[in-house]
């Protein structure tokens, strides 16, 4: 009697601390289940091409640092960062004021050595004045004009032109400050033609040869591919790295810009490997599993290692062995449930089997969810409270 009474009290006690709103749960093993019918893929080895990734910058293929050759006040600057140039326009203008005055003392010693000259040519021809005088004539009149060719070069220096279409990359000096020979004053680059500065490793230098078209790929501008062709392969690598810089140019590209990060990939030959279709595949968090249907037709959950994903293929590196067979549609797997197995034209003449949405034949208040565990996808019957 007082055991009764205790089982009673307890099963009161179980009912009373249950909320209101929180349904009851039942889970139904993968065994009850019915048998499904579906396809399944044998595991092989397939032969895959071996493909290096290479990465590399975006350079211009013309680029310039323009500097002086003299020592002057910068005068004038006409561009900055970002200014588009053409080929021969004015950049700065240095202060050419001593160098004028220069070439005017130059011009004048030309003009005065060229009368000298005249005049011993007129008495060379009366026979006034020796061979010897005339020829000292002609030799200062030419030292006189090659000073003032020299200044003419001097003055041209105060002037810094572009060299070649394109735009201002960097500029390093301002308008008024004191330019040295050799001062850095201005970086520029041609941004229509650009290319790619990679470093492929001695081992796979091979794989790659000038004039190869490389599918090229930059991260900013997205994974739309760039027809690229490998313009230059340094001859002479890094002692230290092992590495050998190629160049591929690439095509004018709206947004393609110096400094953004590219890559492409190499073929080196082929490997055998295990690929099975993505459906084939189901991933929970952070694993990645199949269903490997055995001799006994039962499907089994096999947690698995991917690898590369080729295409609608994906590698696996371990889990599955060659000869074994998994499902071809994961989504349908239930670790444990009988699988009868059909071809391609019978499963697509199938209905797909509702392990998800169809409601199974419990109450009329009853709904059923699915439920992942470490043992499959299993239901999860919710009963609702009637008050």
């Amino acid at each position: 009697m007082i055991t009764t009474r205790c089982l009673i009290a307890t099963t009161f006690l179980l009912v009373g601390c249950g909320s209101k709103g929180e349904p009851f749960t039942a889970v139904v093993s993968a065994a009850s289940q019915e048998a499904i019918q579906a396809e399944v893929v044998e595991v092989k080895h397939v032969s895959v091409p071996i493909r290096i990734d290479v990465t590399g910058q975006v350079v211009a293929i013309f680029q310039a640092a323009l500097s002086s050759r003299i020592q002057a006040t910068i005068d004038t600057l006409f561009v900055r960062e970002g200014t588009p140039v053409v080929k021969g326009q004015t950049l700065i203008q240095l202060d050419n004021r001593d160098v004028r005055a220069d070439l005017a003392r130059a011009s004048a010693e030309v003009e005065n050595t060229k009368a000298q000259l005249d005049r011993m040519n007129q008495l060379y021809a009366q026979d006034a004045v020796s061979k010897q005088e005339m020829e000292n004539a002609t030799r200062a009149y030419k030292v006189a004009e090659a000073n003032r060719t020299t200044v003419l070069a001097q003055l041209s220096y105060t002037i810094v032109k572009a060299p070649f279409d394109g735009v201002i990359t960097e500029k390093m000096v301002e308008a008024g400050e004191l330019a040295s020979p050799g001062q850095l004053l201005l970086k520029m680059e041609n941004p229509r033609q650009l290319r790619l500065r990679a470093t492929v490793a001695e081992g796979d230098l091979r794989s790659v040869s000038l004039g190869d078209k490389i599918a090229v790929v930059i991260d900013a501008l997205g994974e739309q591919a760039l027809d690229g062709v490998v313009g230059q392969i340094l001859p002479v690598g890094d002692s230290q790295t092992h590495t050998f810089t190629v160049k591929v140019d690439l095509p004018a590209e709206p947004g393609l810009k110096t400094g953004m990060f590219g890559r492409f990939q190499l073929a080196k030959g082929t490997s055998k490997t295990i690929l099975v279709p993505g459906t084939a595949v189901v991933e929970r968090g952070e694993l990645t599993s199949v269903f490997a249907v055995g001799s006994d037709q039962i499907a089994r959950l096999r947690w698995v290692k991917v690898g590369r994903h080729l295409g609608q293929q994906i590698e696996i590196l371990s889990g599955v062995n060659v000869g074994e067979s998994v499902l071809l549609d994961a989504t349908r797997g239930i670790d444990g449930v009988v699988v009868k197995i059909v071809d391609a034209a019978t499963s697509a003449a199938l209905p797909t089997m509702c392990s998800l949405s169809c409601q199974p034949p419990w109450s009329k208040d009853a709904s059923s969810v699915a439920q992942v565990s470490d043992s499959g996808l299993s239901y999860v019957k919710r009963s609702t409270q009637v008050r």
